[in-house]
């Protein structure tokens, strides 16, 4: 009996964590991080034009965070293990863009299946905004801050390195 209680105890503790949904659209973990869980949108406005930013985050994202990083370490065995990140950046109209950043975890964890490309790690809409652009930015409170650093200097031009990613 007492075997049957530490198992419906384990159970019981296991079952919320598998029931945490992962977003698996864009649209999704927007409307997450708007919603509040564990996050807030910020907004940021920068006097570049749209055509600008879209083209610094173009070149940026490109050179930055379109990497796959590999590691390897001893743990009584050999293992190995990467993160690909996937950012996409697209023109949604004339006057508005989207950048989305998915990682991709290998192997991956267990748990809820992630979407195509990974899971969302940050998106952001940008907008032409008079004589600049409004940037309305989506994350996580916890996490990326390397990431949003170099994202921020990048969207007001000013020149940053790559964020070291791991």
């Amino acid at each position: 009996m007492r075997t049957l209680a530490a198992v419906l105890t384990v159970v019981a503790s296991v079952a919320p964590a598998a029931a945490i949904d992962v977003p698996q659209s864009r649209e999704e973990f927007v409307q997450a991080i708007a919603g509040g869980r564990g996050a807030a949108p910020e907004t940021i406005r920068v006097q570049q034009p749209l055509d600008r930013v879209y083209a610094v985050l173009e070149e940026r994202l490109a050179a930055c965070l379109d990497v796959k990083v590999q590691r390897t370490a001893y743990v009584g065995y050999l293992e190995r293990s990467s993160t690909d990140y996937n950012p996409t950046l697209r023109h949604v109209s004339t006057d508005g863009a989207e950048f989305t950043l998915q990682v991709e975890h290998h192997p991956r964890a267990v748990g809820s299946t992630p979407p195509p490309g990974g899971l969302f790690m940050m998106a952001a809409d940008l907008r032409s905004s008079g004589e600049g652009t409004e940037i309305v930015l989506y994350r996580p409170k916890i996490g990326a801050g390397k990431i949003t650093d170099s994202l921020k200097r990048w969207l007001s031009g000013e020149p940053a390195p790559c964020p070291k990613l791991r």
